[in-house]
């Protein structure tokens, strides 16, 4: 994703409302520490997304679909308001319920109530870790429970979603090299076919930003269950961020457009709660861009056009670059007349009367003819021997009288009209 694009959270901060002033300690600093902070909105997917088809083919099968769907405005004060009072816990039944308060209602939702009001997955595999070995998803899911899950193994995922390494693999952290473990997976590693799934999974399901030259281990565990068709309770995941990122102030608040569909259902069963305090932003980050070749080391400082430059999105393979085909600008050329074609050209083979009615400086001065058809001209002082030599033998009449001309240039005309008359004696 272009870097233009994977920073456009920072505009979020354009609309978020300062409303800590309206609640009192300990609330206050909490909620100034939330303003404080981006939305990660999430991206629609629109439908020119590559292989948009076959994605929506794919994810349907376990319900993924809900991320290729998410088409909703922003409520900036609800978003700061559920974060502000968010708990969890379970209850009696061992279902996982969220906790949050509203302009002082209180509302608790069951995970599998919270899946089917944002319309997300919530039955099946259960994976929380952030960390990036596939070695840690084994001890990062519930053992027990309602949501026991037993993953796959770290052999298992990279028999399907891994393209097969060649050798050691390694790579630039810090100006340093690192060599990659067995069992962690970088971006460029995944199947081509997913990397699209990558990136739609990344921006509506983890919400998180950050580093993306590498999968996470939850991700890779997604990553399987839609290629294998294995259910995954995206509810889970989604709730077990929102409390890990509840208490990191360098993280970005995500969910933004899920969090517009709660907002609804809570306006839905508390109608009072339905008032200008709580107004609707369109969205400041970019649709779902298609997945595209990152720019080599080499193609770095070279300007983009200005149209990709404000539109990042654009930015793709469809757009090929090629070198011009049309010659510069040269200097500008005076145009023959259709009656000159063909004929050596020179300004001073017209008739007599514009030879000699008016002269000027240009005309006593410049010499058009260059001895080719191209039409380009240069500047002389050109002798009265040089001047008859110029003209052709289409010499329209002989002088014997010189017209009204300046008196200081009448020595000058004599002389031409002496050479012309003895020019035209010859030739007969």
């Amino acid at each position: 994703m272009p870097r233009a694009t994977s920073l456009d959270h920072q505009k979020t901060r354009n609309y978020i409302p300062l409303i800590s002033n309206e609640f009192s300690q300990p609330l206050l600093n909490t909620m100034a520490n939330l303003e404080k902070r981006y939305f990660h909105e999430g991206r629609d997917a629109s439908p020119n997304f590559e292989n948009m088809s076959h994605i929506r083919a794919k994810f349907e099968s376990i319900g993924f679909d809900c991320l290729l769907d998410i088409n909703e405005q922003i409520i900036p004060c609800f978003v700061l308001e559920f974060y502000c009072q968010l708990t969890f816990t379970y209850n009696p039944k061992g279902q996982f319920v969220v906790n949050f308060v509203i302009q002082n209602k209180s509302f608790s939702l069951t995970l599998e109530e919270f899946g089917q009001i944002l319309k997300i997955p919530f039955k099946g595999q259960a994976s929380t870790t952030e960390m990036w070995s596939l070695d840690h998803l084994s001890v990062s899911v519930p053992s027990r429970g309602l949501y026991k899950t037993k993953p796959p193994s770290p052999r298992v995922i990279k028999s399907l979603i891994q393209i097969p390494r060649q050798g050691q693999e390694t790579r630039t952290k810090n100006k340093k090299t690192i060599v990659v473990g067995e069992n962690k997976i970088l971006t460029r590693e995944i199947q081509t076919h997913m990397k699209p799934w990558v990136d739609i999974i990344r921006e509506n399901a983890i919400c998180l930003g950050g580093h993306r030259d590498h999968v996470s281990a939850c991700l890779c565990h997604m990553l399987y269950c839609i290629e294998t068709s294995t259910p995954y309770n995206l509810a889970f995941f989604i709730l077990k961020r929102m409390e890990k990122t509840r208490f990191k102030p360098k993280e970005l608040l995500p969910y933004g457009m899920l969090l517009t569909r709660l907002f609804k259902h809570v306006v839905s069963v508390s109608p009072e709660l339905a008032f200008d305090h709580y107004l609707s932003h369109d969205r400041a980050m970019h649709p779902l861009a298609p997945h595209y070749e990152r720019k080599t080391r080499a193609d770095r400082g070279k300007k983009r056009p200005l149209i990709v430059r404000e539109n990042p999105e654009l930015e793709n393979e469809s757009y090929v670059l090629y070198d011009r085909v049309m010659t510069p600008l040269a200097a500008q050329l005076e145009r023959k007349p259709r009656r000159d074609r063909d004929t050596r050209r020179g300004r001073h083979s017209t008739s007599s009367s514009s030879t000699f009615d008016q002269p000027s400086s240009s005309h006593l001065n410049d010499d058009d003819d260059d001895g080719n058809d191209e039409g380009t001209s240069r500047a002389s002082t050109s002798s009265p021997i040089r001047y008859v030599n110029s003209l052709t033998n289409q010499v329209p009449q002989v002088f014997q009288k010189l017209p009204n001309i300046d008196p200081d240039l009448e020595p000058f005309y004599t002389l031409q009209t002496e050479i012309i008359n003895r020019q035209v004696q010859l030739r007969d």
